[in-house]
């Protein structure tokens, strides 16, 4: 290399460093204010309950590995695991995570963020892998662009800072299909196996991860219509058989503790063990998927196993649907049009104008004419979309995550990389609304909705849930109660999180549908929504105006004014958020909404 080529080289790496490092910054920031969204407790004790015992027990719909992952920093600090609480052994999720986070020898902040440390870094590699690939594809000018539109991207950085598995399955996504498109680019036994690795990390992540199967095929025909050679369908099928194996391989030594319940067992062999339960007797059997899998077990005579018994619940979820809220609608199986719609209110305009040009500017071009890089980032993008209008789980933006990737690569590939009239004042200027955009979000930046739409102020009338309102925003309720000197609330929390923990006093909330409380009444914006409540709980309420929003996604009233104590300041945000006490909330409760439902 050159010295103009090293120093190239330097700044380009330069550039890369000072862009993950604000993306690390703004993550790691907001998060310390933010209290425990819907299922973080429930991943960090469900994966620490692995580690220590072997036993894998909670959402067992999806995979162990990103439960794996974000508990292994709790080794260090040697938490208790709650074997006397009555959750233990009655798979309640929701009270497991609680009892294990809020009633520990180590602080449950410092549990959470040790946990949420390992998602931020998977973040950061994520964007260090996709500035690297991109460079090598396409040059360092498109490798920086794609690099800034991810980290500045607000779903990227909210969900890119929980203990939830999807930008961890975002990476292994990119991952396996870069690998697999090194091995269409040049043949290599190793590179095969790379690939078929990966997809099997990917599918120990999320179920969902078998959509690369469609996009290896589609890359594998794509690469030899391109280069004209003849078809060898030995080689296509031996190929993608190797990633297959390669695959459930990996996904099977996730469940190594359980690997003698496959095992097969003969009807001698199970009268001996009439003791053990049957795989048969966990399956759920509502969907063909769990129906086929219980037939098999029962002629193998496999005994209870996680990986097959979660895939039974997986299907049965996808079936059953969840309860999903769309511009003021309520359905248990969503929408066709719920996840372009969610896409276009929780991107930045910025995005949605380089979206738009790019679109423009490739239709100008003949498909064959496309080199395969840009095939490499469009096949999948075709292959995921599918699933995303076909899904009955309607539940947030964050479902698209492994999306993201590939279409900020392909978005900077078609506007960097050709030539066109006023190409650098356009990008800047984009550049510059995305900056702009994401910064203003700060530090609120899991109830983003962009300004076409109105903002985050604006969020309730079109989505709720894990869009908006995760239950994140406690901690700095308990700042907003303590600056305004509101010793206790009626509270209509959406969220697992401990508010006694934090010092919030609740109030016994009646019936607000049969009368007004005579309190200050805080209410999370899913709630609000009358999300997993009873229609009409709150119709009353969001007919008056807010005294305050919290964080986007609690909304405070003050409904003492009628009684003569005198209404606070209307109109505030609270963003600052910390404090501490013990006990615990109330369970069972109808506005301690039940769990809605997986992950």
């Amino acid at each position: 290399m050159g010295e103009v080529g090293r120093d190239r080289a330097w700044r380009f790496g330069l550039l890369v460093a000072v862009l993950l490092a604000i993306l690390a910054y703004v993550q790691v920031s907001s998060i310390r204010r933010e209290s425990q969204t819907w299922d973080e407790a429930i991943e960090l004790a469900g994966g620490y309950r692995y580690l220590k015992t072997g036993e894998y027990r909670l959402q067992i719909e999806h995979p162990p590995l990103g439960k794996i992952l974000v508990a292994l920093p709790l080794l260090l600090f040697d938490p208790s695991l709650p074997t006397e609480d009555p959750s233990w052994g009655l798979e309640r999720e929701a009270n497991y995570g609680a009892a294990f986070l809020y009633r520990n020898r180590v602080p449950a902040d410092t549990l959470l963020f040790a946990g949420r440390l390992v998602t931020i870094l998977v973040t950061l590699g994520l964007g260090l892998v996709l500035a690297l690939w991109t460079r090598r594809k396409f040059g360092p000018a498109t490798a920086l662009f794609a690099l800034l539109l991810y980290c500045f991207d607000p779903n990227v950085i909210a969900q890119g800072r929980y203990t939830k598995p999807g930008l961890l399955l975002t990476l292994l996504v990119f991952l396996a299909s870069i690998t697999w498109v090194g091995y269409l680019e040049r043949p290599r036994r190793a590179m095969l196996a790379a690939a078929g690795i990966v997809f099997g990390l990917a599918l120990s992540t999320k179920f969902s991860a078998l959509f690369l199967l469609p996009v290896f095929v589609g890359l594998y025909l794509v690469r030899w219509w391109q280069s004209g050679g003849a078809f060898s369908v030995r080689k296509f099928v031996g190929a993608h058989a190797v990633i297959a194996m390669l695959g459930m391989t990996v996904l099977l030594a996730m469940y190594a503790p359980e690997a003698k319940a496959l095992l097969p067992m003969t009807r001698s062999m199970r009268q001996a063990q009439g003791a053990v339960p049957s795989l048969r007797s966990r399956m759920d059997q509502s969907t063909w998927a769990g129906r086929a899998i219980a037939w098999t077990g029962a002629r193998l005579g496999w005994r209870v196993h996680s990986l097959p018994v979660g895939v039974g619940y997986f299907a049965a979820y996808e079936r059953r649907g969840n309860e999903a809220y769309l511009l003021g609608m309520h359905s248990q199986h969503g929408w066709w049009y719920y996840f372009p719609l969610a896409f276009f209110f929780k991107t930045p305009v910025a995005t949605l104008l380089a979206i738009a040009l790019a679109v423009g500017l490739s239709l100008r071009a003949r498909l064959r004419h496309f080199p395969f890089p840009l095939w490499c980032m469009a096949v999948p993008l075709l292959a995921y979309l599918p699933l995303c209008l076909l899904t009955h789980i309607n539940t947030g933006v964050r479902h698209l995550l492994p999306a993201y990737p590939f279409l900020f690569v392909l978005i900077s590939a078609v506007l960097v990389t050709p030539k066109w009239r006023r190409r650098t004042p356009a990008l800047g200027l984009l550049a510059l609304l995305l900056i702009a955009e994401s910064l203003s979000i700060y530090p609120h930046y899991t109830a983003f909705f962009n300004r076409l739409v109105g903002g985050p102020s604006s969020g309730p009338r079109y989505l709720v849930d894990s869009n908006l309102d995760w239950g994140q925003d406690l901690k700095k309720l308990k700042a907003y109660l303590d600056q305004h000197r509101i010793p206790k609330v009626c509270l209509s929390y959406f969220g697992t999180a401990d508010w006694g923990y934090y010092g919030i006093v609740s109030e016994p909330l009646l019936d607000p549908q049969r009368a007004a409380p005579d309190c200050v009444l805080a209410v999370s914006a899913t709630a609000l929504q009358d999300m997993y409540l009873p229609k009409g709980t709150f119709a009353w309420l969001r007919q008056q105006k807010p005294s305050a929003r919290v964080g986007y996604s609690i909304y405070v009233y003050d409904l003492r004014a009628k009684t003569g104590t005198g209404p606070i300041r209307s109109g505030h945000i609270a963003s600052a958020g910390a404090g501490a006490a013990s006990a615990c909330p109330p369970t069972g409760s109808p506005f301690w909404p039940i769990r809605p439902g997986g992950s």
